[in-house]
């Protein structure tokens, strides 16, 4: 009778128990089931708002571009209808606040264009904001290079016009004008404070700069004239995290990664960032120079209206919950070979991501990776900065196919030649990096001119003739350079090469 009273018991308990495990087994894969799907809602509204606000940019930047093609298809003698061009362009934008006009003028010629802008603008001066300095009035190139100075805005406002006779003598500044006159294309800037705002530095840094170029005629070897988008960035954001809002409760943070930023790469962030914990999802927009990482993140892992129907599975019965474990047991085992695949393709990607596709050769995200780690660790190395001259003379004369064989030649030849353990990286375009463990810099020297030296020996077969190419090299030795301006110091070895004449070789003292 004990016998029969046990049974009575253990039987409905192993039930019971059975039925829980299954039920909560159910329960468990169909939150998961849940989780993943509101993830994929997640996914593809954060994608709809990234595209909202990269259309938005693009959109600003033909604006821009627009006011650029005003210089280029006018007679200067029609410039100064600027105001009524730019008035419909600005007009016709929520985030652009103004765009300026920054003509080139030689030093000799600076008397004329003064008396010619004092016409228009009788309170017109010339001056300038050093690096770390105070606003300086007059020229004071050293080098008597020609400036690029404000000589017409739009908004005419009073803040506004006190910009006008700007120009800058910055290094940074001459680095975008390289950019623009090898690449043809607009230079966006990373986050700053607009002048419009005044010159105190503790103000906030609300705008970001869009240089467009001018270009006399239909060529690029000179540069007239500059025209500068003034964006009011936050405007960006306002306008995202309203649009957001209305659709669910995201929070939102964007990071500028490009050149510059390092030191301040937070472009906007929702107050309840870092407080918050949930999803999150990142997107990427790419601009002409530089990419932004949007994130998303959403506070709640699944809705009130998920969470009654895991309710209701727990309520459910024996059967029901067994068919349920065996529907998640299949979905699971389809998880699983998912699982190998996406592990498979994930590490495809991987690959991808740090390497260029052209030449196999680690990117520029692998070597801010290296260069990042180095500086950290303190390590003394060289940074090596090089371009193929006159790369789009090879491109216009032979087709862009030519041209990604010739680099593709280039960097093999690079490749052979490396020291042990050298880095060699193609930044982008016809650009390349070399991080060395060489840093006696008369070796380096040898090192580099030798590399210089076997290309420009070399010559790429394609069929009809044999191209040649050469190299200018620019170089450095870091001991305690941060990231940015060991980066500047190549660079600017690497523009000495070009003025004296390229295919050589320039190590910085």
């Amino acid at each position: 009778m004990q016998f029969g009273f046990s049974k009575k018991i253990i039987y409905p308990v192993l039930t019971f128990l059975l039925t829980v495990l299954a039920t909560v087994l159910v329960v468990y894969f169909s939150y998961q089931s849940q989780l993943k799907y509101t993830k994929s809602l997640f996914n593809n509204l954060a994608q709809q708002q990234t595209d909202n606000l990269a259309q938005v940019l693009d959109s600003d930047l033909h604006f821009i571009g627009a006011g650029a093609n005003f210089f280029h298809a006018t007679k200067p003698e029609n410039w100064g209808q600027f105001e009524v061009f730019a008035d419909e362009l600005v007009s016709s934008s929520d985030t652009l606040v103004g765009l300026q006009w920054m003509q080139r003028v030689e030093e000799n010629k600076l008397e004329a264009h003064i008396a010619t802008v004092r016409e228009t603008f009788p309170n017109f001066q010339l001056y300038t904001v050093p690096k770390d300095g105070p606003k300086t009035m007059g020229y004071i190139m050293a080098n008597h290079e020609p400036i690029y100075v404000a000589s017409d805005i739009y908004p005419r406002s009073e803040a506004n016009l006190g910009l006008l006779g700007f120009y800058s003598s910055r290094v940074r500044f001459q680095l975008i004008l390289d950019g623009i006159r090898a690449t043809g294309e607009p230079n966006v800037s990373d986050k700053v404070r607009l002048l419009q705002d005044g010159l105190d530095q503790s103000l906030e840094k609300t705008g970001m700069l869009v240089y467009h170029p001018v270009f006399d005629g239909d060529s690029r070897q000179l540069l007239i004239g500059v025209v500068v988008g003034v964006i009011r960035t936050t405007r960006y954001f306002e306008d995202l995290m309203a649009r957001t809002a209305s659709e669910q409760d995201l929070l939102i943070k964007v990071t500028d990664m490009g050149f510059d930023a390092e030191d301040d790469p937070i472009l906007y962030q929702s107050k309840e960032w870092e407080a918050t914990q949930g999803l999150e999802v990142s997107k990427q927009i790419e601009l002409p120079n530089r990419e932004w990482i949007v994130d998303f993140k959403l506070a709640g892992r699944v809705s009130n209206n998920d969470r009654l129907v895991l309710r209701s599975i727990i309520v459910g019965g024996f059967v029901i919950a067994c068919l349920l474990g065996y529907i998640v047991f299949l979905q699971v085992r389809e998880k699983e070979y998912l699982s190998v695949m996406l592990d498979e393709r994930t590490k495809e990607l991987q690959f991808m991501v740090n390497h260029d596709a052209l030449t196999g050769l680690l990117n520029r995200r692998a070597f801010n990776e290296q260069l990042h780690d180095l500086v950290f660790q303190e390590k003394v190395f060289s940074l090596a900065a090089f371009d193929v001259d006159k790369f789009k003379n090879i491109n216009d004369s032979f087709g862009h196919i030519v041209g990604d064989e010739m680099l593709i030649h280039v960097a093999e030849l690079v490749t052979e030649n490396l020291a042990p353990d050298d880095i060699f990286v193609r930044m982008g375009g016809d650009e390349f990096c070399i991080i060395s463990s060489i840093t006696d810099r008369d070796e380096l020297y040898r090192y580099l001119n030798n590399i210089a030296r076997i290309v420009a020996l070399s010559s790429h077969d394609n069929g009809e003739q044999k191209i040649r190419c050469s190299l200018s090299i620019g170089a450095v030795v870091r001991t305690i350079e941060s990231e940015e301006d060991i980066l500047q110091l190549a660079d600017t070895q690497l523009y000495k090469s070009k003025k004296a004449g390229r295919n050589c070789v320039t190590v910085a003292e």
